[in-house]
């Protein structure tokens, strides 16, 4: 998805406000004074505040599928799932707070879809990784998804709601390796 620097501009406001105050706080008013301008200015960008929440959803599906195979796969995955969270902290308190989109089957639905590629982007690196002999051979994959993305959702949210307090970066590092002898 290629955005222009003010529909990024409007994007990072949009997540920091639902971030902050849960989605009752993300109006375009809200957006348009953060920004210090004018809501129509707002509407040059974005149809109207469902566009800009779809945007949102979608900003977290970018980049997260490596062109890697394997364990090397499952560990780029993770990786790109922290360093996004890392580079953009809002995104860890919103995407990972489904809650917030329940009462919308528009966006509900947006992110089960979401969810379900990740996943099968997921289920094929642990069969590659079982294949390989890189990873236990006795556990089905789509457990081995639950019992590896758990961990990382957990951590991440653990991040979020800590307001940064520990390093995301390392504690993933560590939850990787952790993960890697246990599935050995």
């Amino acid at each position: 998805m290629t955005l222009t620097n003010r529909q990024t501009e409007i994007i990072d406001t949009a997540l920091k406000l639902t971030a902050e105050g849960g989605i009752q706080e993300l109006t375009i008013k809200n957006i348009a004074t953060a920004l210090g301008i004018t809501e129509p200015a707002i509407y040059r960008h974005f149809r109207n505040k469902s566009e800009i929440i779809k945007t949102m959803i979608r900003k977290f599906d970018e980049g997260v599928v490596p062109e890697k195979e394997g364990m090397e796969g499952i560990a780029a995955f993770i990786r790109s799932r922290i360093r996004q969270v890392t580079d953009n902290p809002s995104l860890a308190r919103v995407m990972f707070a489904e809650e917030m989109f329940l009462d919308d089957p528009e966006y509900s639905e947006l992110l089960l879809s979401m969810m379900h590629r990740h996943k099968n982007v997921l289920l094929r690196f642990f069969q590659e990784a079982q294949e390989r002999g890189e990873i236990r051979r006795d556990i089905p994959a789509d457990l081995l998804f639950r019992l590896v993305f758990g961990p990382v959702r957990l951590l991440i949210k653990q991040w979020g709601m800590s307001n940064h307090a520990f390093n995301l970066q390392a504690h993933g590092e560590e939850l990787l390796s952790t993960l890697r002898k246990i599935l050995w």
